[in-house]
């Protein structure tokens, strides 16, 4: 999809460790993303989007084996990420007990997690080797942004910034992902996103 030099991926990646900030693209829109298991690091991608830390951000994992190894993934999800996995489906889902994800991307004992279809976001999360924090690179509550100078301009008031920008151009307009949860043994779609799910309660039902 994008030309992207190995290096530049590499450089994003040794930020991400030592707690630094990148904005990244997705096959949504641009993203910011920072190490889900660094609170500090979480902190500032909150700060950077004027965001409160009680709202927990969705994470990104590289394949359906980190996705489990940090979430409690329920049978019932089984049909929608074999459809859907890697794309736009975030998945809310109980956390490991010996998870060693930041409290701050824990909402209520659970997490926001995906496998995105983006390689970029894809090699990012992989490369790093835990899930990455992947909330919408855009101040809280204004619109997302498909290209980097619509990014910057955002954020040219915040006191902190990105650490570093990975450039892929003007990205296609799509909605954000779509995201789906557990409820009393069903799939209840909590919103409604670039994947439309419209499950047949017998499809989805706990066995």
């Amino acid at each position: 999809m994008f030309s992207l030099e190995k290096e530049e991926i590499r450089k994003a990646v040794v930020i991400l460790r030592e707690g630094g900030v990148v904005v990244f693209p997705t096959e949504t829109a641009y993203g910011i993303a920072a190490d889900a298991t660094n609170s500090r690091a979480v902190e500032k991608v909150m700060a950077i989007k004027g965001r409160a830390t009680g709202k927990a951000p969705p994470l990104i994992v590289a394949d359906l084996k980190m996705a489990e190894k940090y979430a409690l993934l329920s049978p019932i999800f089984d049909q929608l990420i074999s459809s859907f996995w890697p794309g736009p489906l975030t998945i809310i889902s109980p956390i490991r007990k010996e998870s060693t994800l930041s409290p701050l991307v824990v909402q209520d004992n659970t997490i926001a997690i995906r496998v995105s279809s983006h390689p970029i976001a894809h090699a990012l999360s992989q490369a790093l080797n835990v899930p990455i924090v992947a909330t919408s690179a855009n101040l809280a509550g204004k619109p997302e942004c498909y290209d980097l100078t619509s990014v910057k301009k955002q954020f040219k008031t915040q006191k902190l910034q990105p650490d570093f920008y990975i450039d892929c151009g003007v990205l296609k307009k799509r909605l954000s992902s779509t995201i789906v949860a557990e409820k009393n043994g069903c799939i209840v779609v909590l919103r409604k996103g670039d994947i439309e799910i419209t499950p047949r309660l017998h499809d989805f039902m706990t066995p």
